[in-house]
């Protein structure tokens, strides 16, 4: 099968998974040999897999086996996103209240400062890498900003998320590891959440929320630590795969940017279907808590089940022409992109609001912007997961 070779990490593969995607699709659910789960590709059973928690477990989202409770790892492994119910509702009610539409604007115009600033930072320029210039630096910026941790500790964060987002669906990934790292992030960390502890509730970030959390629900100071460090890494390597994601399209076809700078309400649509064609997350796992069916097949309890959004959201079930880019698409964000259910995105608010200051920033500073190579030269991540550029050289008209 084509998808193998993606599920091995082959580049030219994972350059382009969508024809092995559309093979999986008429096949239906299937054991994947090469990844070692069933994946489940059709928009349908994506979304009834995502909705049904008590028979497709989250304990396996990042692709490990769970992981014994009573571990030393336990303590380190992200807080929500390998959590059941009823704990996860528990866990989410803790922080959903920083992520409103109301409190995330808040922060827009200091987005807007950092996306400036790093367009000015290559004013000029004829040649740059995209990714280190704008898609990289950007978002753990702004996500260390709404948490509110000091901007003199940005690289180091950003050093560590990456260590630890390099183990997500990553089998031989090594326990140790991972502590080791999670460990040193808690250290660099603490100064932060002392701080936030101690100023009570004048301030409004999502740190003061996490210390309100601590006074008065109890949370425990590693429990916080796993929380932030798991709101730092989904802030910040999946936007930057987005970000990349959006400005590869972009520069691909010029035309499509000139139309954005012509009606800027088409942004927010660009936005819905880049998400859509270019998922920053092709895929999260669950886990069978009982013998199952999922679109006719038959899978036993115990199962490693891969949930695969990026060929959902390709699916021609789910949109019309699902490979074309629709700036009049109807309902364009009725996608996967976000999950669906109970572990539905919590930050996609944020994402969104990022995407859309940095995509208007990019678009009106620079007049023109085209890939300086060609598309087969691209290299995305090593991750059956994760889909982003690694480089992205463009060539500026200034």
């Amino acid at each position: 099968m084509l998808i193998d070779a993606a599920a091995r990490l082959e580049p030219e593969a994972l350059r382009c998974p969508f024809p092995a995607y559309a093979e999986l699709r008429e096949r239906g659910v299937t054991f994947v040999e090469a990844a070692n789960a069933w994946l489940v590709t059709r928009a349908e059973d994506v979304d009834a897999v995502l909705r049904d928690p008590e028979t497709f477990s989250s304990r396996n989202a990042i692709g490990a086996p769970p992981i014994p409770p009573q571990s030393e790892l336990a303590r380190h492994v992200p807080f929500l996103l390998l959590s059941d119910e009823p704990e996860h509702a528990q866990r989410r009610k803790l922080v959903q209240r920083a992520f409103t539409p109301s409190r995330l604007a808040r922060f827009e115009p200091r987005i807007r400062e950092l996306c400036t600033a790093l367009v000015d930072d290559v004013r000029g320029q004829t040649e740059v890498d995209a990714m280190a210039a704008l898609a990289v630096p950007l978002p753990i910026a702004v996500i260390t900003t709404v948490l509110g941790v000091p901007d003199e500790e940005t690289a180091s964060f950003r050093s560590l998320s990456e260590e630890l987002a390099a183990t997500v669906g990553n089998h031989s990934a090594d326990p140790g590891e991972i502590v080791r790292i999670a460990k040193e992030f808690a250290a660099l960390l603490a100064p932060s959440l002392e701080a936030a502890a101690a100023a009570g509730e004048d301030e409004d970030t999502i740190l003061h929320t996490i210390a309100a959390a601590e006074r008065t629900a109890g949370l425990p100071r590693h429990d916080s630590t796993r929380f932030v460090m798991e709101l730092l890494i989904a802030g910040n390597i999946t936007t930057t795969d987005h970000l990349g994601n959006s400005i590869l399209l972009l520069a691909r076809d010029p035309g499509l940017a000139d139309r954005l700078r012509a009606d800027p309400s088409r942004l927010s649509f660009f936005i819905e279907e880049s998400l859509r064609l270019e998922s920053p997350i092709q895929g999260l796992f669950r886990l069978t808590t009982r013998d199952t069916e999922v679109g006719g097949v038959a899978i036993p309890a115990g199962a490693r089940v891969q949930v695969m959004y990026g060929s959902g959201n390709r699916d021609a079930a789910l949109v019309e022409r699902p490979d074309e880019l629709d700036l009049a698409r109807h309902r364009p964000s009725a996608h996967l992109a976000f999950g669906r259910g109970v572990h539905s995105c919590l930050g996609n608010i944020l994402a969104r609001l990022e995407s859309r200051v940095a995509l208007e920033t990019l678009l009106g500073s620079i007049p023109r912007f085209e890939l300086a190579v060609e598309p087969d030269q691209i290299d995305y991540l090593p991750s059956f997961v994760n889909r982003g550029p690694q480089e992205l050289p463009l060539r500026l008209t200034w």
